[in-house]
């Protein structure tokens, strides 16, 4: 039964998709869209800058736990503002809350059975459910509104590339800290954090050279 109402959840995303209210930059999870795309526009838009002699940087990000942070309460306050309302805001909220959960440790690893107190879930999307992935990309569609405009993002799911083009090396240290400044901002303020480890900064350059580590002036953390 739950399978059918989610399908029917669903069809808000025609409502989503006809209004335009996605962000361009999300392939992820979206009809008639895939890798591909993502791919293509990305790899485009570095030859575009080289081709015009312009340096061009990228900030591959690497989110910790995407799926897993989701804020309910915020997500249900974007599906408002995005016209998810009435009787269909109400079911996705019956949707996501009052979910519990608890950890059980089998007896194999202790003698007897060890279980947690049922706690109620306020966070993630519940994975393997029809309605996740929409959710998620609903969650990070404001995040290019923010970005200037010589920033061009292109994300997949929780795969967020920014590629960033400037005159000189000096003026690209700027944008992309400012852009890191903003985007590490915007995270924190959703619940979200960027995994430092994985996430690379580089400057892209022709074939002919390889592809430099770009150094960080200052992230606002």
């Amino acid at each position: 039964m739950s399978k059918i109402l989610e399908i029917i959840m669903l069809k808000s995303e025609q409502h989503l998709e006809s209004n335009n209210i996605l962000a361009a930059e999300q392939f992820g999870f979206r009809k008639d869209v895939h890798i591909e795309n993502a791919i293509f526009t990305l790899t485009d838009n570095i030859l575009i800058a080289l081709n015009r002699r312009q340096q061009v940087g990228g900030i591959i990000c690497d989110l910790t736990k995407a799926f897993d942070c989701i804020n309910h309460a915020v997500v249900l306050s974007k599906l408002y503002c995005y016209g998810i309302r009435g009787k269909c805001h109400h079911l996705f909220k019956s949707y996501l809350e009052n979910r519990k959960q608890r950890v059980s440790i089998s007896p194999h690893i202790l003698e007897h059975d060890k279980s947690s107190d049922w706690e109620t879930v306020t966070h993630g999307v519940p994975q393997g459910l029809i309605l996740g992935p929409l959710l998620f990309i609903i969650y990070l569609n404001d995040l290019p509104c923010g970005l200037h405009e010589g920033a061009k993002p292109v994300i997949y799911a929780d795969d967020i590339s920014v590629l960033l083009t400037a005159k000189n090396d000096e003026e690209l240290k700027i944008k992309v800290n400012h852009t890191l400044d903003y985007m590490i901002g915007w995270f924190s303020a959703n619940g979200l954090a960027l995994n430092m480890e994985k996430t690379n900064v580089m400057k892209f350059t022709s074939s002919y050279h390889q592809n430099e580590a770009l150094q960080i002036i200052y992230i606002y953390i």
